[in-house]
């Protein structure tokens, strides 16, 4: 499928209007109309006073908003915009609705559709869900690919030591052993990239498979590192929170299935045993807040007990015995004995990556059955870093990402054969 008869006739017809351009914004929405006036105005200024000599265009993305999202945008332009693509000296407004049954996918590859056709060199992704947005932050995403060439750039935060949980204890050091290149934020909202890695992720086949619903940033991120891309992370300040209705579990499910899918659709790389090599960090590569804050250590200890026993015969079919016998011991332990180690996380985490990737069960529920066991480690997290300062949590961070490299040649072996012995 071309990419123009992907989009919608009405979003042609405004890219064709705009020609060519040097730097494209991409706004994506879906029911933030109480938070997209300040990240429009935030893009608008940022361009006007760090790229204003560029031929530039902000493109808004919304997802089918039943709120008034794509109104509000258009009220807070400053641009004075009528009908959504009138320029104001180089500097132009055009938007498109890709409908609420769309995935992320379809958003994402829509962005990397009008950048191709606008022949965009420097493009930066925001979303329109933050509830701040520092103009500094798109600068800081569009300069390493406009002024130093790389192809894509990761953001950094500064989070506290409680959020991003997920990030730090799976997708990052699992990546991390695998693709030999520490890049933290894997699957961010605010990311930028070059007009040639847009052209070369939209030649990729993996639009057509279902499983990049979950996962189209991870997999772009992923797709930059391991095809000969220049990739580098940079700094952009405290996490603002976003505004979602999607529910925690449902981002644990997402965020799982779609990492899961993504190693499979790379594999062809990180199976030859790709040696570490650095990634530029722009700034700080972590910063952590360590305030008090109170968490319910109890109910997920329950949940995870709860989860543990009642998917015994699911977690039989994914995990190794040992590993099923070790989760099960720990489950029954009081919470200052039912640490979950490091090694034992690797080990777990890896064992589900192989038994997605060979199907051992439907992959829905083997990713449903991840979600307690996650909360074990959580629990386990919050427990033994409730007073430990930023280095010691660092640390325990990198001990972590070892244990995943230290493993790394028994999750081949088990990637590359369904189980002992079979082929």
């Amino acid at each position: 499928m071309s990419e123009e008869s992907f989009l919608s006739d009405d979003f042609v017809r405004q890219l064709m209007s705009v020609g060519e351009v040097d730097v494209l914004v991409a706004i994506r929405s879906r029911n933030d109309r109480k938070t997209i006036g300040n990240v429009v105005r935030s893009a608008e200024d940022c361009l006007q006073r760090r790229f204003g000599r560029q031929r530039a265009v902000l493109v808004h993305v919304d997802a089918g908003s039943r709120d008034g999202t794509p109104q509000a945008a258009r009220e807070a332009s400053q641009l004075g915009i009528a009908n959504g693509y009138e320029s104001l000296r180089t500097l132009r407004w055009i938007r498109t609705d890709t409908g609420s049954s769309a995935g992320e996918e379809h958003v994402l590859r829509t962005v990397l559709s009008a950048a191709e056709l606008l022949h965009a060199k420097s493009c930066a992704v925001v979303s329109a869900s933050l509830e701040s947005l520092d103009p500094a932050w798109i600068d800081s995403l569009l300069g390493p690919v406009h002024r130093e060439h790389f192809d894509f750039v990761a953001p950094l935060y500064e989070r506290h030591k409680f959020d991003g949980l997920l990030t730090r204890n799976l997708l990052y050091p699992f990546s991390r052993a695998l693709f030999g290149k520490a890049m933290r934020e894997l699957r961010a909202t605010e990311f930028a990239f070059s007009g040639r890695l847009a052209s070369h992720t939209l030649a990729r086949p993996e639009w057509q498979n279902e499983g990049i619903r979950a996962g189209g940033e991870m997999w772009m991120a992923l797709t930059a590192m391991s095809h000969g891309f220049r990739c580098c992370q940079t700094y952009l300040g405290p996490k603002p929170r976003a505004s979602s209705s999607a529910g925690v579990v449902d981002v644990i499910r997402q965020s799982v299935s779609g990492f899961f899918w993504c190693l499979e659709s790379t594999d062809s790389y990180w199976l030859k045993g790709i040696p570490q090599d650095e990634i530029k960090t722009i700034g700080p590569d972590h910063q952590l807040n360590t305030e008090a804050v109170r968490v319910d250590r109890k109910k997920l200890l329950q949940m995870y007990r709860s989860g543990v026993e009642e998917l015994s015969q699911i977690l039989c079919a994914i995990l190794d015995p040992e590993t099923h016998a070790e989760l099960k011991r720990l489950a029954a332990l009081d919470e200052p004995s039912s640490q979950m180690s490091n090694s034992l996380w690797a080990r777990v985490s890896l064992e589900f990556a192989a038994a997605y990737h060979h199907s051992v069960l439907h992959r829905d529920h083997l990713v449903q059955a991840f979600v307690p066991v996650y909360r074990g480690r959580v629990c386990s997290f919050l427990s033994q870093h409730r007073s430990d300062s930023a280095e010691a949590i660092e640390a325990d961070l990198e001990d972590l990402c070892n244990e995943f490299a230290r493993q790394k040649t028994f999750f081949i072996e088990r990637w590359s054969t369904k189980g002992k012995g079979e082929t």
